[in-house]
């Protein structure tokens, strides 16, 4: 987070202090501090490592709003036994009765009913999507450290969750390969007016509040899910059939082809494009360059690819022309690097 973890003002040694990053010399708090993606229940094992995981009681998970310590029975449980397992008397089943339900609405919720409620959101919304327990968890966990102090400042909590849910996909890159577009899709669908323009104004300003932001998506993280959803069309899998190829063989040569073409595409050179529409396009670059390389028609089309993965033929045809200019002056680079090695498939590229 932090470049030599020096002071900006006085150069100063960085230390934590109470979830805040400050200058042991100038006293200056430059930053909160996040914990890393971890989570363990129970006491803390390694004193010497206070940052290495966080910790949460079992009765107050981070996803959901839970009381102070344990439920009184299970959490739905409308029938009570003591520790022995015998039924209690009636007087006593309607009184715990009450008390349960009293700890399970207005203790937990009270005055602030609208922060208790977003993690309902948060949970539906990890749901639509198909978000992993470690995904769900650090969205939350990041949005109780912002909304924890209140000094923070967000237009309102269901953007403000989004932000946290987006920072947490970025986190986990390809275990969690969701497209900013699909996150603002989901919380509209839970009945929320959130746009894609909404969270990143958000993400600005809570960048500007604690100097914490997403990362920014490559290609390479997409990789995986783009592969899933060729190899899961069923036109695909019958077009590979009709060219050849089994299903696996074909779909490790066209992930490590994929790579390939990455490889010798810079950052610089992909400029500001949608990076999951990118790999779609590399997919489609890397199966011509496959067929071409064993002798092959080729799989895919750029209608077969649009309808598999849910993007415009015309976003395929324009990124796949920059990447055919970009490998193919990379081949006349080396061709002319190396006189005695001959140009390679790449550049001739249809």
């Amino acid at each position: 987070m932090l470049e030599a973890w020096c002071c900006p003002e006085c150069q100063g040694f960085l230390t934590t202090s109470a979830g805040h990053i400050v200058c042991r010399e100038c006293g200056l708090v430059v930053s909160r501090e996040y914990v890393s993606p971890t989570y363990q229940l129970g006491d803390e094992q390694d004193l010497d490592r206070p940052d290495a995981s966080m910790y949460a009681s079992l009765g107050n998970r981070p996803h959901i709003v839970d009381g102070l310590g344990s439920y009184i029975g299970y959490h739905r449980d409308r029938y009570f036994r003591d520790a022995s397992g015998k039924a209690l008397p009636a007087s006593t089943q309607k009184r715990f009765l009450r008390l349960k339900a009293v700890y399970g609405a207005r203790v937990r919720v009270g005055s602030c009913e609208t922060r208790y409620r977003t993690p309902r959101t948060l949970n539906r919304v990890a749901q639509l999507l198909m978000l992993g327990r470690q995904v769900r968890d650090r969205g939350a966990y990041l949005y109780k450290k912002i909304t924890a102090d209140g000094t923070a400042r967000f237009s309102n909590n269901i953007v403000l969750m989004a932000v946290c849910l987006l920072v947490a996909i970025r986190e986990f890159r390809d275990d969690a390969p969701i497209t900013l577009e699909e996150l603002a899709s989901a919380f509209e669908r839970c009945g929320h007016r959130v746009s894609v323009r909404a969270i990143v104004r958000e993400a600005m300003k809570l960048k500007l509040e604690t100097g914490f932001a997403p990362d920014l998506r490559r290609p390479e993280d997409y990789v995986p899910r783009v592969l899933s959803m060729l190899l899961n069309n069923e036109a695909v899998v019958r077009k590979a059939a009709q060219r050849g190829w089994g299903l696996n063989d074909y779909g490790a040569k066209l992930r490590k082809t994929m790579g390939r073409i990455l490889d010798r595409i810079p950052s610089i050179k992909r400029g500001g494009r949608n990076p999951f529409i990118f790999a779609v396009s590399v997919a489609y670059a890397a199966d011509r360059m496959l067929a071409r390389e064993s002798g092959r028609r080729a799989v895919l089309t750029q209608k077969l690819a649009s309808l598999a993965t849910e993007v415009a033929e015309y976003s395929i045809r324009d990124h796949y022309g920059v990447i055919k200019r970009v490998l193919a002056q990379d081949a006349v680079n080396r061709h002319g690097a190396d006189n005695h090695s001959s140009p390679t498939v790449d550049a001739h590229m249809p």
